[in-house]
């Protein structure tokens, strides 16, 4: 028997469901940019004051681009925290506009239907400041008790959450950092990390960059790396089928220019409004991200007034407009397979612009190489007069969805057909898109 060694849980496929989320960043240094020049400085906490903070209007543009699950930065790197922590006071509770945003922003995406879950950096500049006494001596011991309260008191007021971010992942418990697994194994076992280390049940692998863009064979498995020291699920590789840990990526991205806007695109900058990208744009990355066997996590950032921006919610929701558009209804599908391929055979003749592939992941990723193919009929330019099916497209990874963008392709009949697999591959979905074509034809057609 050929069978694979990772296999995921429940919840992590209900996770690769979503396909689409957000995060949205949000840190007091909306009111301050400047003082972000120095990654340690403190920004007074008397600068917090949105004057129209509404959690849920970022969650309608949200859930208007199609996410169906939602993250916040509960704590980036200042270390002012966006609910009233009891670790220390530096958080909104102790601002000109004491709300609780995270707590808003939980109950808005339960609201409109959106899972809700948080960011967290285990790392920042005020929690380093409480964390070094009087002398400069830095303790890791003082700040893993500093991390693992904050974590417990998100988890457990908030949630349950679908994902907790762990930017720049966990130092690993026995190399002095935070014991995060067995926080997790005692109160929110089934939790999917970002970031998440040896002893998490479920946990996501980072792309490699912000772009947007998987790699074009992009498996579920991957494997825990040795080194550096925080040993992270591996990262911005393809992973392989037969690696041990079921650790499927995460493809984040701003929804302004990574290069050229502020922080990167990942906080609101009054100057970047020319720098968000196009609803085409989000397009593509939609296909090198879910199309390829990854989730898009796109940014959203709010401004000053504590709302995401008219440039922001145009694009993000004719984005959503084209993904429900382009794969609204499919010209033909298929659920069962025959002979390791799946067939749609059109009524009508079609110009075919993508085929989506699904496959069963449910005990594991098994199919290995695949090939997309068309009907080329025997009546025209074969010589034994038999009809052939002729590639269109191969590759070797399928996973939760595969998206071929075949351009334009006209023909009636289409196949994906398993080359290679572990046992027991399945492929549980196969849909054709595109628009039909109403020919007039002719008597003498012999398809």
């Amino acid at each position: 028997m050929r069978n694979p060694i990772a296999k995921p849980t429940p919840e992590i496929l209900a996770w690769s469901d979503y396909e689409i989320g957000v995060m949205i960043h949000y840190d007091i240094e909306v009111y301050d940019p400047e003082a972000r020049k120095n990654w340690n400085a403190l920004i007074d906490i008397s600068k917090w004051n949105p004057t129209a903070l509404d959690t849920d209007q970022w969650v309608r543009t949200a859930r208007a681009a199609g996410a169906r699950y939602a993250l916040l930065t509960a704590k980036h790197g200042t270390g002012f925290c966006l609910w009233p922590t009891k670790v220390h006071d530096y958080h909104v509770g102790n601002t000109p506009v004491p709300r609780d945003v995270v707590g808003e922003f939980v109950e808005s995406c339960r609201r409109y239907g959106i899972a809700p879950g948080l960011y967290y950096s285990t790392g920042g500049a005020y929690l380093r400041k409480l964390a070094t006494d009087e002398n400069g001596v830095y303790s890791q011991e003082k700040m893993n008790e500093m991390v693992l309260a904050q974590v417990e008191e998100l988890i457990t007021e908030y949630g349950p959450l679908c994902e907790m971010w762990f930017d720049g992942g966990i130092l690993r418990p026995e190399k002095g950092g935070p014991d995060i697994p067995g926080l997790l194994s005692r109160i929110a076992p089934d939790m999917v990390c970002f970031g998440g280390c040896p002893g998490i049940k479920n946990v996501l692998r980072w792309s490699g960059s912000e772009q947007g863009v998987a790699v074009p064979e992009c498996w579920s498995a991957a494997h825990f790396l040795t080194d550096p020291e925080r040993n992270n699920v591996t990262s911005d590789s393809e992973g392989d089928p037969a690696d041990p840990v079921w650790a499927p990526v995460e493809c984040d991205m701003p929804n302004r220019d990574v290069m050229y806007a502020y922080m990167g695109g990942w906080m609101c900058h009054p100057d970047d409004a020319d720098k968000t990208y196009s609803a085409e744009y989000l397009f593509s990355r939609y296909l090198t991200s879910v199309g390829r066997n990854a989730n898009l996590l796109l940014g959203m950032v709010p401004d000053k007034r504590g709302l995401i921006t008219e440039d922001q919610v145009d694009e993000m929701v004719k984005f959503g407009n084209l993904v429900n558009t382009r794969f609204a209804v499919p010209l033909g599908q298929a659920f069962e397979m025959k002979n390791d391929a799946a067939e749609v055979w059109l009524e009508h003749p079609a110009d075919i612009s993508y085929a989506v592939i699904e496959e069963d992941q449910t005990d594991g990723q098994r199919i290995l190489d695949w090939v997309l193919e068309t009907r080329w009929p025997a009546y025209w330019c074969t010589k034994d007069g038999v009809d052939r099916w002729i590639p269109v497209a191969e590759g070797k990874s399928i996973g939760h969805k595969r998206i071929v963008d075949v351009g334009h392709l006209n023909g009636y009949a289409f196949r994906v057909r398993i080359r290679d697999s572990y046992d027991n591959a399945r492929i549980s979905a196969f849909r054709i898109y595109g628009r039909e074509l109403k020919y007039k034809f002719h008597d003498d057609l012999r398809i």
